[in-house]
């Protein structure tokens, strides 16, 4: 942009994945467990900790891109 102001959605996309993978471990797994979903459940415990990790991983790798340029 022209005045050297931009609005950056990285953080957006990290606070996103971050809160859909606590939703998933803490709604998901818990309703596939009650049901006796095994496989269900461990998917979305697999990928409720995906989308956390991923989170960190693009918070984390904005914050460097930020602090070097």
């Amino acid at each position: 942009m022209a005045s050297g102001f931009s609005i950056g959605y990285l953080n957006f996309t990290a606070f996103l994945l971050l809160l859909s993978g606590i939703g998933m471990l803490r709604l998901d797994v818990k309703s596939y467990e009650k049901a006796k979903m095994e496989k269900e459940r461990k998917t979305a415990r697999f990928l409720g900790w995906f989308n956390i990790a991923l989170g960190i991983v693009v918070y984390i790798g904005d914050w460097i891109y930020r602090n070097t340029v």
